[in-house]
């Protein structure tokens, strides 16, 4: 009996021991730079033993290096018990299917535990914070029926006001059940990033909260990312600031320049189409597309009258398209729709899929700079044929752009300097944005916004670089297409600029898409601006899905 007591004693000292803390952080880890006296010893032993953690080798943990977003859902999905084979498809567009944590991030992202960082995006790779691994462990917690009660005193971290918004009742439960503790005894650090020896100490903190590990609440339908979606992710920053210019046709050099910088498209003139055949100028174009990664916008100024770059060529027609005006007088609505339609297919025949037209400025008067590029009637007039015209247009699936926002009106030659609008905004809304408002509902795909500088929207900035301007656009005309500028090599911005590229000033400004004749000095200018933090990664990324969707509104994609 005296041996038998003995015995059951020895069995119950050698449990206690194996489950104590000094047990778990004892010598018998395989890890080197894990060491019995270090803060972490008993959270590594415990999430290691777990099988919630493991190695970065064989003999080395490395409980400074730093905790990604993937690693923590890794972490996770063991406590859970998740199985690797268990999901197939990926919500998030860079997440790779085969990744040693596809399928923990889908797991999670179907059960509302991780939402992503927008865009169809996990960034799987970047470093964790603190306040986000609360996030996740308070979702987890509540789809798994834990405790997710909260204290009654605010936390008292000087630098508690830190605490991101989308965080805070995640942070509250962590610091109230004792799973998060602060770097000391004032210093919080919710946005620090967290290391491998504080998300073990986090878990092992958990252990006690975190005891059911079973899924109770429905999975979330995940909404399946877009073709552009796709594409988006897997663009570089060059590629995607890239997709910001439609810039003047290069000549011999446009395939190698397509390749290495990779342009929404191009613009060409008449120079670029002077004395080629219909083949010439299919080959051309045909070139462009072969050289480009995602397919070409490719652009001409085709408005008929004194604005003809390709019809002006007697090889590509038989004669220069007349002027809108001249159509119009001798043919009305009709006439526009039956010219329309043949500049439509002589462009799209020559792999032109986009006319920079139609003029959409009102002028009345034949001493305007811009009267005969108009139609020459009053605005409700001009607004009708606007519409008709760009209905036809997108019937025949060629691209057009609405210009010149917010409307020339008299106003002088801005390609040879500054023009300065003085009239009252109530004109405009009157008469100006009438055939702009027509064009958009019929469904113009692009605004391209004029260089002048119209004082009763922005008294200090030409039109092309007014954040305000393209406010209007946006919120009171209700665009959501692509908004362009005139070329930005134009003397009025010139003279504004004092001579240094314009290019992120009009991007900042609003304009989705850039024309210019300095391409590769614009293009370096917004990709140092991008680089550097001037121009949001967000913005860009806006931009070039508008750009995209575009492409894939007309087939090109």
């Amino acid at each position: 009996m005296k041996k038998l007591w003995l015995c059951l004693v020895s069995v119950l000292l050698a449990a206690v021991l194996a489950f104590s803390p000094a047990s778990a952080a004892g010598t018998s880890l395989p890890f080197q730079d894990v060491k019995s006296g270090d803060w972490f010893c008993a959270a590594v032993s415990y999430t290691y033993r777990q099988g919630l953690f493991h190695g970065i080798s064989a003999d080395r943990f490395d409980p400074h290096g730093i905790v990604t977003r993937a690693m923590v859902v890794k972490v996770l999905a063991n406590l859970s018990g998740v199985d690797e084979a268990d999901s197939i498809e990926q919500h998030f567009t860079d997440v790779a299917p085969g990744q040693w944590y596809a399928s923990s991030v889908e797991w999670a992202a179907r059960y509302a535990i991780v939402s992503g960082t927008g865009n169809f995006r996990f960034q799987p790779g970047a470093p964790a914070t603190r306040e986000q691994i609360a996030a996740i462990l308070y979702r987890y917690a509540r789809c798994t029926g834990n405790d997710i009660s909260l204290g009654t005193a605010a936390p008292s971290f000087r630098d508690y006001s830190q605490v991101s918004d989308y965080a805070k009742t995640a942070v509250d439960w962590a610091i109230h059940q004792g799973i998060l503790h602060g770097e000391s005894a004032a210093v919080l650090n919710p946005r620090g990033i967290a290391t491998r020896a504080q998300l073990a100490q986090i878990f092992y903190s958990a252990r006690n909260v975190l005891r059911n590990k079973t899924i109770q609440t429905e999975p979330v339908p995940l909404p399946q990312p877009s073709k552009i979606d796709v594409l988006l992710s897997g663009m570089t920053l060059e590629e995607k600031v890239g997709q910001l210019f439609l810039p003047r046709y290069p000549g011999g050099s446009a395939a190698a320049l397509t390749k290495r910088y990779q342009p929404a498209g191009y613009t060409l003139y008449a120079k670029d189409f002077q004395g080629k055949t219909k083949a010439e100028v299919q080959a051309m174009t045909g070139g462009l597309q072969k050289a480009a990664k995602l397919p070409l916008l490719i652009a001409a100024d085709e408005e008929g009258g004194s604005v003809v770059r390709i019809s002006s060529n007697p090889k590509l027609a038989s004669a220069p398209f007349a002027s809108p005006q001249e159509i119009y007088q001798k043919g009305g609505v009709e006439g526009i729709r039956a010219d329309t339609e043949a500049k439509a297919r002589l462009l799209l025949e020559l792999g032109v899929n986009l006319n920079l037209a139609p003029v959409c400025d009102v002028s009345t008067d034949p001493g305007d700079y811009m009267y005969s590029r108009t139609l020459g009637v009053p605005a409700r007039e001009a607004a009708g044929v606007i519409g008709a015209m760009v209905e036809t247009m997108e019937q025949e699936n060629l691209s057009g752009t609405l210009k010149h926002f917010p409307g020339y009106g008299n106003n002088l030659n801005t390609h040879t300097g500054i023009s300065i609008d003085n009239r009252p905004y109530e004109q405009f809304q009157k008469e100006d944005f009438l055939p702009f408002e027509a064009g958009i509902k019929a469904g113009a795909p692009s605004v391209l916004v004029s260089h002048n500088i119209v004082t009763a929207m922005d008294p200090q900035k030409p039109a092309s670089l007014s954040k305000a301007v393209h406010e209007i656009l946006r919120n009171e005309l209700h665009f959501q297409g692509v908004i362009m500028t005139d070329d930005l090599s134009m003397d009025a911005i010139g003279l504004y600029t004092g001579g240094e590229s314009p290019a992120v000033a009009a991007f900042l400004a609003g304009n989705d898409l850039l024309l210019t004749s300095d391409w590769m000095e614009d293009y370096q200018a917004l990709l140092s601006a991008a680089k550097n933090g001037t121009v949001p990664q967000k913005r860009i990324e806006g931009s070039v899905r508008r750009v995209l969707e575009w492409k894939e509104q007309k087939g090109l994609l």
